[in-house]
C-alpha cells in the first residue's frame, strides 16, 4: 500500500471512482462543481489516494480556500471527496489519507481546515460543528405582506458586463469566499443552479437560485435589497415557489427589509472545523483579539498533547507568551468548541477564566452555501 498524488493522466480514473463511490450519475461531479472539477482545475497536489493492482481503493481531496471573515482574510484547507471503494471499506483506508491529510495541511501552514459531513466520523480527527448560519425563510404570503412588486428580472446567461457587476457587489461583502474570475464564471454554471438579475438606473441586485425545488434555496445575492425582494417575487410568480431560504453570517448583516419580510428564522453551525495550528488561528484573528482583550490579561491556550499558545496584552497589542497562571487546557475539539462554538463555550470553565475570553470568543465563522464542497 502506497499513499501517492495522481496526475492529469489519472483525471478519468478518478471522476469514475468518485462517481462509483457515490453513486452518482455520469460527469455530475464536474456538473455540480465545475469551479473545482474541471479537468484543468484539479490540484493534483493536494489529492491523495491509494491505489491497489492500479485501481483507485481510496481517495481524499484537499481544497485550498481563503476565506473573509468579517474583513479579515483566514485560510482553510477544506477537505472533501472523502471515499473509499465498496469493496476495501473497513480497512483503515480513509484513516489513512485523513492522517495524511492533516500533516500536509500542518506543512503548508493552514491555520483552520473546514468540511461537511457526519459528526461521529470526523471527530476523532480533531473536527467539531463550529461557525454561525442565521437561516431566513421568506415566504410567498410574506411578499405579499410586504407589497412586494414583482422586479423587471432577467436571467444570467454569461454577459461579461453583468458578471462584472456581480462581481463588484460581491466582492464587497465582509463574509465572503476569495473568488477569482474563472471561478466566479464557473460557479453560477452549476447543476441546477440559475442567476437571476434585475436593473433599474443605476441600481442593480442579483439572486442565485436552486432551480429544483419550490421551497427554494438562495445561494447568494447581492445589491439593492428592494430589487432582491423584487426578484424574489417574480420568481414566486413565475415558477410558483412556495418560500426562499437565505443564509446569514449574523443578524447585523441582515437588513430591515429582508428580516421584515421573512416568516421565520432560525441558527444553525456552518460545519464542521478542525485547529490545524493554535498559534497561526490566534495569529489570523489577532486584530479582531486584539481589540477586545482586557489590556493587562494573559492567558494560555493548551491542545491535550499537541500544542500550548499564551497570549497577552500590553500596550494595546497582543503578544505570544509561554507562560500563564490562567490555562484553559481541553481537548482538540473542545478547543474548536471553544473558539468557534455558536451558543457560546459550551463546556465547563472555571469564571474566572471565562471573563478573561468572553469578549473575543467564540469567533463568528461563515461559509457560503454555493461553496460548499
Amino acid at each position: 500500500m502506497k499513499i501517492k498524488n495522481p496526475d492529469i493522466n489519472d483525471y478519468e480514473k478518478i471522476m469514475r471512482f468518485l462517481e462509483d463511490v457515490y453513486g452518482s450519475s455520469h460527469n455530475s461531479f464536474l456538473f455540480r462543481y465545475p469551479h473545482i472539477y474541471k479537468k484543468e482545475k484539479l490540484d493534483y497536489k493536494n489529492i491523495l489516494i491509494i491505489e491497489k493492482d492500479g485501481k483507485i481503493c481510496s481517495l481524499v481531496r484537499i481544497f485550498p480556500i481563503t476565506t473573509i471573515q468579517n474583513g479579515i482574510e483566514v485560510k482553510f484547507g477544506g477537505i472533501g471527496s472523502v471515499s473509499t471503494s465498496f469493496e476495501e471499506r473497513g480497512k483503515g483506508y480513509m484513516t489513512i489519507l485523513l492522517n495524511e491529510a492533516i500533516k500536509k495541511m500542518e506543512k503548508d501552514g493552514y491555520p483552520l481546515s473546514i468540511l461537511w459531513g457526519d459528526r461521529h466520523r470526523y471527530i476523532n480527527f480533531g473536527y467539531e460543528i463550529g461557525g454561525k448560519t442565521v437561516i431566513l425563510t421568506i415566504t410567498k404570503r410574506g411578499l405579499e405582506k410586504m407589497k412586494v412588486s414583482p422586479s423587471c428580472t432577467k436571467r444570467y446567461l454569461g454577459e461579461k458586463e453583468i458578471l462584472l457587476k456581480v462581481i463588484e457587489i460581491y466582492n464587497k461583502k465582509k463574509y465572503r469566499i476569495d473568488r477569482d474570475l474563472e471561478y466566479f464564471s464557473l460557479i453560477y454554471k452549476k447543476l441546477n443552479t440559475a442567476l437571476y438579475y434585475s436593473e433599474e438606473g443605476n441600481r442593480f441586485g442579483y439572486v442565485v437560485i436552486d432551480t429544483q425545488n419550490t421551497d427554494t434555496r438562495v445561494y447568494e445575492f447581492g445589491g439593492d435589497i428592494n430589487l432582491i425582494l423584487g426578484i424574489l417575487k417574480y420568481l414566486s410568480e413565475r415558477f410558483g415557489k412556495n418560500s426562499f431560504i437565505l443564509e446569514f453570517p449574523n443578524f447585523e448583516e441582515i437588513p430591515e427589509e429582508i428580516l421584515k419580510a421573512s416568516s421565520y428564522w432560525n441558527i444553525v453551525p456552518t460545519g464542521m472545523i478542525k485547529i490545524i495550528s493554535l498559534r497561526k488561528t490566534i495569529e489570523t484573528f489577532k486584530q479582531l483579539i486584539e481589540k477586545e482583550m482586557e489590556e493587562g490579561e494573559d492567558i494560555l491556550f493548551e491542545i491535550e498533547g499537541k500544542e500550548r499558545v499564551g497570549i497577552k496584552k500590553e500596550k494595546g497589542k497582543i503578544e505570544f507568551t509561554e507562560e500563564s497562571k490562567n490555562i484553559i487546557k481541553l481537548k482538540e475539539s473542545d478547543m474548536v468548541r471553544l473558539f468557534f462554538n455558536i451558543n457560546g463555550f459550551g463546556i465547563v470553565l472555571e469564571n474566572r477564566l471565562k471573563e478573561k475570553i468572553k469578549k473575543f470568543l467564540p469567533i463568528e465563522i461563515f461559509f457560503p452555501l454555493l461553496d460548499h464542497i
